[in-house]
């Protein structure tokens, strides 16, 4: 089976997905922001800007668009490591005993890897990027609130990824501007298009390197 083909064959469905989800929320935004009809503000003396419960509720869309397409995209690619060791083990008798409960499972891969001698530092993936795609999904997954939609990063995971990538550049500005980087509220998870294209593609990054390196080790 052409596990490569498959994975990016699914890649380019959560492409589809998200460009065609976030549409409407977009030309909301971008509506109320510009004054197009029908978000042409009426005169009021009021402070607060018009409209501020479409445009929340239209960046909660987007948003959302974005965490169910990190669900996916964490969903495939653990299906293709999972297809990857499969095949060490039903064409060369490779078996592995990793705790992927304990680790996670994107760490337990990795550590299947690192017995096998591959050498992670070689993939021109950001595995940092990747590493947090999991990580992400599990919070989408099990919020913990329910007076926002909106999710939030976990203390562990923060522990994990000081810096953490899905957040909004003026949340991560805001504790870089701190003597000592801490978050005095967890960061939302909320990913930029830019982002969310980004991780795709390093997701699709380093699947074409894993396969590209077990057919040179089989063919060698």
């Amino acid at each position: 089976m052409d596990i490569e083909f498959f994975l990016k064959d699914r890649i380019k469905f959560i492409r589809y997905f998200y460009e065609a989800a976030i549409a409407p929320f977009a030309k909301t935004m971008d509506d109320i922001e510009n004054e197009v009809e029908p978000y042409v503000p009426p005169y009021s003396e009021d402070g607060e800007p018009p409209f501020l419960s479409e445009w929340i509720d239209a960046k909660s869309g987007l948003e959302t668009c974005g965490h169910h397409a990190l669900s996916m995209l964490a969903s495939s690619l653990q299906l293709y490591l999972k297809a990857w060791v499969d095949r060490l083990d039903k064409y060369h008798g490779m078996t592995f005993e990793v705790n992927f409960k304990k680790k996670g499972w994107f760490n337990g891969y990795r550590e299947i890897f690192k017995e096998i001698d591959l050498d992670m530092s070689a993939c021109p993936a950001n595995l940092d990027i990747v590493e947090q795609i999991p990580l992400v999904r599990n919070r989408i997954q099990h919020p913990e609130e329910l007076t926002t939609v909106n999710v939030s990063h976990s203390k562990s995971d923060l522990n994990k990824h000081p810096n953490p990538y899905f957040v909004q550049d003026s949340e991560l500005a805001l504790a870089s501007d701190q003597e000592e980087q801490s978050w005095l509220f967890p960061p939302t998870i909320s990913p930029s298009h830019e982002k969310i294209i980004e991780a795709i593609s390093n997701v699709e990054a380093l699947c074409s390197w894993l396969e590209a390196e077990y057919w040179a080790a089989r063919n060698a």
